[in-house]
């Protein structure tokens, strides 16, 4: 599992739920995603909306996430899609009820690029509202490429007027540190220079490339060459 790949194997009493990092030079944390129904959008769409009961959701969808918590992964990212036509960045119920609640996840919930901005048509224009919707959903951290002193002054509004709670951004912060402190960011805030000469290394490139050649899939186009699949008729 790339999980525990990335991070570590966690050890048998490791609670559950809780991120986990077993080495913080040798390994990375990891973010499990797009939570949740990305894959199962209407006619496969992207950014689209995902129609089925909470039934198949949590049989289909929902079903590689409990593994993932398991094995203590530190991070989970909101998809940009819908379920059932509501945005997952404004889904108290899944984000907070689901993921939080009933699958025991502790680490923290993080945003997509500008996935907030989604909430409101034309996009990002009633900024103000998009901060109070996903923060109030359960949304820890938000991926802001731009716009950061906005989202501040928005967020620093919406705590003063108590349309977001104090308790919500204890909770947010509560577990953006539990992550930053098993991941030993405090203790090393820089990344080894010692392996600068690693990164792209000649080794890494030819095991890359032998992991290229052995998972490409040849297709053939069509049974024979006068009756292509591709291209598809109008």
């Amino acid at each position: 599992m790339i999980v525990t790949g990335l991070q570590g194997q966690p050890p048998a009493d490791h609670p559950h739920g809780y991120p986990f990092l077993a080495s913080v030079r040798d390994n990375v944390l990891a973010c499990a995603k797009h939570f949740v129904g990305d894959g199962g959008t209407y006619k496969g769409i992207n950014e689209g909306n995902a129609i089925c009961s909470p039934d198949d959701l949590e049989r289909i969808h929902t079903k590689p996430y409990p593994d993932c918590i398991a094995q203590g992964v530190a991070t989970v990212m909101a998809s940009y899609s819908q379920w059932n036509g509501e945005p997952l960045h404004a889904s108290r119920h899944l984000l907070t009820d689901v993921l939080k609640g009933k699958l025991g996840f502790e680490g923290f919930v993080v945003s997509d690029w500008e996935g907030i901005d989604r909430l409101c048509e034309p996009r990002g224009s009633d900024y103000r509202y998009c901060v109070a919707q996903s923060v109030n959903a359960g949304m820890d951290m938000i991926m802001i490429p731009h716009r950061f002193e906005k989202f501040l002054e928005d967020l620093v509004f919406l705590v003063e007027t108590g349309e977001i709670s104090m308790s919500r951004i204890d909770d947010a912060v509560e577990r953006i540190l539990r992550v930053k402190f098993i991941s030993g960011v405090f203790e090393h805030p820089f990344s080894d220079p010692s392996l600068l000469d690693v990164v792209g290394c000649k080794e890494h490139r030819l095991l890359a490339r032998e992991a290229v050649r052995k998972s490409l899939v040849l297709l053939k186009n069509g049974k024979k060459q006068s009756e292509t699949f591709l291209p598809l008729a109008k």
